[in-house]
């Protein structure tokens, strides 16, 4: 029998009762370890980026809020899925299905335009779809040396789409040095709310062909995860069974010229056979056509580093191929008939960058570059009615909407950023980053439910240009405490919408801006003990792109609407008492608000709308408090070197809609996640059982309000709870 959500008071009690008792507990070890720290060399370890672009630096050494983990914390927790390493970052969210997210940072979430956080594998940028979907690809997170989260915006360095943050995986590269090495992995898994069974694998291989000079390294992966959804109007049970497999190959060439090049392929086939959508209480969706989901992902990059002694220039290129379907249930439009929109794009991306980074002996170094964009998207979206008893289209398919769309994007970019080391302690930063994007989109409607008027449609293109800047400094109170300032802009690209839409809408819609204030410290107290970092911010964000229903309620266009301040702290740490040897502990909290500053634009119309948001209103989807906690204890255990870790995290309340009034205003949020874990480990050998969502929460994670009368809301939730066992060779 599938499990139901308790009533909304006994989850309002519940949650953060078990929160308190969770943390009192894990506040409590940590405490007792201060309390009998003594003096005496300690062991914490500090994770190495590259995030500045100017090599490798300890996080606690770069003047700006960045969290880092590292591939040992990966692998204690299990991560493969960017919801993982949701729970271990503060300010950063998603929203979206299973192996397609939109990944949001400091509560900066709009409902349109381009992604607002930037996502690079290595050198590559993860390009999302634009318009009015804003989803990016989540990358199995194997053979993954560190993942880089830097908060705030980072247009000087990153570009458009780096809004709120940008997020870096950095794999593992091939080793020249030693022998053939490699690893293998599983993990098998039961899980809750009939969900069945996990089954996951991956193999990685590192074979040194030329010693100290050039080396392979190969990876490859599946996961298979049961769904938890039911269909009973067509008697399928676990309708949203998800499907991932990928690899990776990388080949690199260190030659003695101090030549570094890196070759990469990378290949990623996620499938989704239906959408985990479901009703408000319970895991069933009462419609008669599914919503699978495919991203098949294609990438390609050749990076090559040359020291001239005075610094590094590095030349990075990449193709990126990927193909999207996804399809969204649109029964209410032909009522009494059912039907969906199949949505297939395909979009294909060639990048490229060319930049120095200094190494003076002077107090002044500097990172420079150009930028380069050439990306195409091919999409056709057809409406088609559902009659097959297995909730797909008719083959051959009978449409009653069809709409095949070009867009062209071209995206040209210089940068300059100076770091001016004024005196031992002192050091101040600026940058400035020029753009120009053009977009251009072609469309034709070829059937239409709504009686618009058939055939070619006019192109509508779009120009945008400007400058995103950044200012900073810094100061070293201590070796182990640094402050900073830092003024910094983020922006995205503005663009066309869709022609052929009826009613008053824009042609265009223009970039829009993200400025941030920001004042922050890191520091490394109690005798190297512990890591506490923190930062205090403002972000104003101009001209929001928005998303807006055309008067069908079917389709959707983006306009830029008003203004918005968000302003938070985040308090971050890691522990390693000398008073408790092998336990350590790592916590992080935030607290932001997110409100209008003015009124929507959309207000006063026309035609008149006094839900669009007004002056004081906090923007959807977005939530106040957020936090996560992990504590570990190291021992050994029949000679083997053993562990057991408990990591919880916290998601605060959002609301879909700005006005409080609004009769289509729902809340999501509102919950704790907790997680064990618990292992052991030879020189070789790696084997560890776990549990997550340890207390099973039906949480729910994101609200579709339908746009009809007499057709149910839908709900995404949090995954059920997981039982499992996870082995590896390490060879």
């Amino acid at each position: 029998m599938k499990s139901t959500t308790p009533s909304g008071h006994r989850r309002r009690i519940a949650m953060p009762l078990r929160t308190a008792l969770l943390v009192t507990a894990m506040s409590g070890v940590a405490g007792a370890a201060l309390a009998q720290a003594s003096s005496g060399p300690v062991d914490l370890d500090e994770v190495v980026v590259t995030a500045s672009k100017r090599g490798a630096a300890s996080v606690q050494e770069i003047p700006y809020n960045i969290s880092a983990v590292g591939e040992e914390q990966l692998q204690k927790t299990g991560a493969a899925t960017l919801d993982d390493i949701v729970r271990q970052v503060p300010g950063i969210s998603t929203m979206g299905g299973q192996g397609n997210k939109t990944v949001i940072i400091r509560g900066l979430a709009a409902s349109a335009g381009a992604p607002q956080v930037g996502i690079y594998l290595d050198e590559t940028p993860l390009t999302g779809i634009g318009g009015t979907n804003v989803r990016q690809s989540d990358i199995g997170l194997y053979d993954i040396e560190r993942i880089e989260v830097l908060r705030g915006p980072q247009g000087t360095l990153y570009g458009a789409g780096s809004q709120g943050g940008t997020l870096r995986y950095i794999t593992n590269k091939p080793e020249t040095t030693g022998g053939l090495s490699g690893a293998v992995g599983t993990k098998i898994a039961t899980r809750a709310r009939d969900g069945g069974e996990r089954l996951e694998g991956h193999a990685v291989i590192n074979v040194p062909i030329v010693e100290d000079m050039f080396a392979v390294r190969a990876l490859a992966y599946g996961r298979t995860v049961d769904g938890f959804v039911d269909m009973p109007l067509l008697e399928i049970e676990g309708s949203d069974k998800e499907k991932v497999e990928g690899g990776r190959f990388q080949a690199m060439l260190d030659l003695p010229t101090r030549t570094n090049i890196l070759g990469s392929m990378v290949y990623q086939r996620a499938r989704m056979d239906d959408s985990s959508q479901t009703l408000r209480d319970t895991d069933s969706r009462p419609l008669r056509a599914l919503e699978p989901y495919l991203d098949e992902l294609r990438l390609y990059n050749l990076t090559v580093e040359q020291e001239v002694g005075v610094g590094t220039i590095t030349a990075t290129v990449s193709s990126y191929d990927r193909k999207t379907r996804f399809v969204f249930d649109q029964s209410q439009f032909v009522s009494p008939r059912f039907g969906s929109i199949n949505q297939t794009t395909k979009t294909n991306a060639l990048t490229g960058e060319l930049r120095f980074a200094s190494d003076f002996d002077g107090p002044v170094q500097v990172v420079t570059g150009l930028f380069y964009e050439n990306r195409d998207s091919d999409a056709i979206s057809l409406g088609a009615f559902v009659n097959d008893p297995n909730g797909l289209i008719d083959v051959p398919a009978e449409p009653f909407f069809a709409q095949p769309s070009d867009q062209h994007v071209l995206n040209r970019a210089a940068f300059f950023n100076a770091m001016w080391d004024v005196t031992e302690k002192l050091s101040i930063e600026g940058g400035v980053r020029y753009f120009k994007m053009q977009r251009r989109n072609e469309t034709s409607l070829i059937f239409d439910v709504f009686g618009r008027p058939l055939g070619p449609q006019p192109s509508q293109s779009a120009v945008s240009d400007g400058n995103a800047l950044k200012a900073q400094a810094s100061y070293e109170f201590t070796d182990d405490i640094l402050g900073y300032a830092i003024y910094s802009e983020g922006f995205r690209e503005g663009g066309p919408n869709a022609p052929g839409l009826l009613g008053n809408y824009p042609l265009s819609f223009d970039p829009d801006f993200v400025k941030n204030y920001e004042l922050g410290w890191k520091s490394t107290v109690l005798d190297r003990q512990l890591q506490l970092n923190g930062a205090v911010y403002l972000m104003k964000w101009d001209d929001i792109q928005v998303s807006q229903r055309d008067p069908t309620g079917a389709f959707n266009y983006t306009s830029n609407a008003g203004k918005a301040e968000l302003k938070g702290i985040e308090l971050e740490g890691r522990l390693r008492p000398n008073a408790l040897p092998g336990f350590s502990a790592n916590f992080a909290v935030r607290r932001s608000d997110q409100k209008l500053t003015e009124d929507n634009p959309l207000v006063a119309g026309p035609p008149a709308n006094p839900l669009a948001g007004l002056e004081g209103e906090r923007i959807p989807n977005t939530s106040k408090w957020g936090g996560n906690l992990g504590v570990e204890q190291t021992f050994t255990m029949f000679g083997l070197d053993a562990y057991a870790r408990a990591d919880a995290s916290y998601t605060g309340e959002a609301f879909t809609t700005f006005s409080p009034n609004d009769p289509i205003r729902r809340a999501f949020g509102d919950y704790t996640l907790v997680d064990l874990r618990s292992g052991v480990q030879t020189g070789t050998w790696e084997a560890s059982i776990y549990v997550r969502n340890l207390f099973n929460e039906r949480a729910l994670t994101g609200w579709n309000v339908q746009s009809r009368p007499g057709i149910p809301d839908l709900v995404r939730t949090t995954e059920p709870r997981e039982l499992g066992i996870q082995l590896g060779y390490n060879f």
